[in-house]
């Protein structure tokens, strides 16, 4: 009889440990799978919830790719969403072209709408032996919103030169935005086009497309002086609000 009763605890001393990481193993977890048809890589964000509680959550998917001549650009997209217990939901999807020689990098973060706090992430990497190292870092540096991001949403040739232009002094400058500043690019009549820099949803400087590289320069100057002027009110209207 004892030895069954030694054998029943030694057994559940055992066995415990692995019930306790297998109550911990239930939570929110996220995956980026990828699809590749020809040249064209999709993306697609799902979310898992392993729990027995609803949840309210954010997301954010970034991706960033290396060209073949060594460019960046960057594609994100972020919301809010719900999930219910056991729930398996897909959060988004984004489609790339990739040719052989360049280079691909996602990332997929998910955090609690209302702690604000990391919960799961995820990164996908294809050919990453093209990246340098600057871009590597970008996970480092990324706490959801991905601090120091610069997103190409250009669509010509001189809005691509000057997202080069302002990615290189932007990248090397310490004060970036806590939060991605994007560089778009819409039409206006003619053969112009005007470039728009952005942040949280609001634009901080604007020019006219012009093919010269003095110009293009200035303005990736100006650009810099003013998301410099936006974050520094930013942080006086925050610190503001703080007691």
């Amino acid at each position: 009889m004892k030895s069954r009763y030694f054998l029943f605890f030694y057994s559940l001393f055992l066995f415990s440990p692995l019930f306790h990481y297998g109550q911990e193993d239930k939570k929110v977890a996220v995956k980026i799978e990828s699809t590749v048809i020809e040249n064209q890589i999709k993306l697609k964000a799902v979310a898992v919830n392993n729990t027995n509680i609803y949840r309210e959550l954010n997301y954010l998917l970034v991706c960033i790719k290396k060209g073949n001549g060594g460019s960046l650009s960057n594609n994100k997209q972020s919301g809010k969403f719900s999930i219910s217990p056991n729930e398996v939901k897909n959060l988004s999807e984004i489609n790339v072209n990739l040719e052989k020689k360049e280079a691909l990098k996602a990332f997929l973060y998910i955090k609690d709408e209302e702690t604000q706090k990391l919960v799961a992430k995820d990164s996908l990497e294809l050919n990453q032996d093209l990246f340098k190292k600057k871009v590597s870092r970008v996970e480092e540096d990324a706490v959801f919103e991905l601090k120091g991001l610069a997103i190409d949403q250009t669509k010509s040739r001189i809005g691509k030169d000057f997202y080069d232009l302002f990615y290189i002094q932007y990248s090397q400058i310490s004060d970036k935005s806590s939060t991605a500043v994007t560089i778009s690019e819409i039409p206006v009549r003619g053969t112009s086009g005007q470039i728009n820099i952005e942040i949280d949803d609001k634009i901080v400087y604007s020019f006219m497309t012009n093919s010269s590289d003095d110009y293009l320069k200035e303005q990736a100057d100006n650009s810099l002086k003013y998301i410099k002027e936006f974050n520094a009110k930013k942080n006086l209207i925050k610190n503001e609000f703080m007691y």
